[in-house]
């Protein structure tokens, strides 16, 4: 299947920082590989969602809202026991008119939200516990639908600073992941 001209544009630009974030997810096998995902995704998606409720959308989004999952993350992190990210963190994006490329991200983690929700339900995570936020994206394939046919028809577009924006997420997520890799291997060592 053919992908939209700047779709697969942005997915070309972005292969090389997706596939080192997927690689750093991974798959998750226990329930602890799975709140070290949790501490992940909440290190990550919580500052970018705080940005963007900050910030407004380019005209062609008027009447979309990208998906996010602020609530279900946190409900998912209480569920778990899991203490929400320290704030020290705030998401900066770089100059120039790329927050498509951002938004390319976020939406587009819906897709692998899917696969996610398989490994997390076969945990013993569900809708109504521990997984909120995957379960969210899963049924939500309609929003990143709706997000691709904006994302072609959107003036004044600037495919490098929405490269540079998604790779920038990207970037940001993968070092979320790592301090939580981190800091879960830091309490598990002993002394």
């Amino acid at each position: 299947m053919d992908l939209p001209p700047r779709r697969s544009a942005l997915k070309e630009a972005t292969w090389s920082a997706h596939m080192a974030l997927d690689a750093l997810v991974g798959s998750f096998g226990t329930a602890a590989d799975y709140r070290r995902y949790l501490a992940g995704i909440a290190a990550f998606r919580l500052p970018v969602e705080a940005w963007l409720s900050k910030n407004s959308l380019p005209p062609a989004f008027s009447d979309w809202q990208p998906g996010l999952v602020r609530d279900e993350l946190k409900a998912d992190l209480a569920d778990l026991d899991t203490p929400e990210p320290p704030d020290g963190r705030p998401f900066s994006p770089p100059e120039g008119e790329g927050v498509v490329g951002l938004l390319y991200v976020l939406e587009g983690s819906s897709l692998g939200a899917r696969l996610l929700a398989k490994r997390a339900e076969a945990l013993g995570f569900s809708a109504e516990f521990g997984a909120r936020h995957l379960f969210s994206q899963a049924r939500n394939f309609s929003n990143w639908r709706a997000f691709s046919e904006r994302m072609e028809i959107v003036r004044g577009y600037d495919a490098r600073a929405a490269a540079h924006w998604a790779n920038t997420a990207f970037d940001y997520a993968r070092d979320a992941f790592e301090s939580a890799l981190n800091a879960d291997h830091a309490v598990r060592r002993p002394d």
